[in-house]
């Protein structure tokens, strides 16, 4: 029994913990949502079981670990690189899981930061492979730059066993190179072709956004346009495109869901203890 294994308190987190981020992970891939009345109890609930089941000395670093993540995350959410749920469920799971639970450290080291490193590497991988799908279906890919993404590939590879690591780190090596020389090679034919989509006002969802690169600077400005589109930014939009009558305009529709990645990194974390400190122990 889990409960045993680890106690009722540290038992309790890790439940709470993947049940609520499987069913928000859920929700993300099949809505591209996530619900914000439980994402706000799930960070309402881990900071007050905090507060009357940790010592002070473990308290304050974990609430200010999620209040970071919370400031960090909400600037990323406004400029468009983050989803405001992505954000909200990382600072709920900074406090429900301050540490590991499964293995001691020597130093806090935040059990987040590790489940965020494992999801970003799944959703450089996942995304890549989803991205060059797009771009063949756009008959972009390979096209006239496979030559040098098929010579970055092989350059990876030979980095990655020439390296004195074992078969694990290798294969991160490799994991990780491969994405990147994808994205490098292909970055703004991912962007024009498989990221960015045209739509219509009725086409467009709240807190969508907008590729304000792509259209005129003096617009964006004259109609004070934002890049994350809320009801107040949305509104505006709205008038922006019935005054220049356009019919559609640049969304940045096709975006990873970085929710069922956030589950894989638990998940893999919780099986290993946890993943940065499975890399060093290796």
């Amino acid at each position: 029994m889990i409960f045993e294994l680890l106690g009722f308190d540290a038992a309790l987190r890790v439940i709470a913990a993947v049940l609520v981020t499987a069913y928000l992970a859920w929700e993300d891939h099949q809505t591209s949502f996530m619900n914000e009345h439980l994402l706000y109890a799930f960070v309402l609930g881990g900071l007050i079981w905090d507060v009357v089941f940790l010592p002070f000395a473990s308290l304050w670093p974990t609430v200010l670990v999620a209040a970071l993540i919370g400031g960090i995350g909400y600037f990323s959410y406004r400029s468009g690189q983050f989803g405001g749920g992505d954000v909200l469920l990382l600072a709920g799971l900074a406090l429900w899981l301050p540490v590991s639970p499964f293995i001691s450290v020597p130093i806090f080291w935040p059990f987040v930061l590790s489940v965020f490193l494992a999801a970003s590497l799944l959703a450089s991988v996942g995304s890549g492979m989803w991205y060059a799908r797009l771009l063949r279906d756009a008959g972009k890919f390979p096209g006239k730059k496979g030559g040098w993404f098929v010579l970055g590939f092989f350059a990876v590879i030979a980095v990655s066993v020439w390296m004195p690591f074992g078969a694990l780190g290798k294969g991160l090596i490799a994991l990780l190179g491969v994405p990147s020389v994808f994205y490098l090679v292909y970055r703004q034919d991912v962007v024009d072709y498989a990221v960015i989509v045209p739509q219509t006002a009725r086409q467009i969802l709240d807190e969508d956004v907008l590729a304000l690169e792509k259209l005129p600077g003096n617009d964006v400005e004259r109609f004070g346009l934002e890049r994350v589109l809320t009801v107040a930014a949305l509104k505006k939009l709205k008038n922006f495109m019935a005054a220049r009558s356009r019919k559609t305009v640049p969304i940045y529709r096709n975006l990873p869901r970085f929710g069922p990645y956030l589950l894989a990194g638990l998940l893999l974390s919780i099986a290993v203890g946890d993943v940065v400190w499975a890399l060093v122990a290796g």
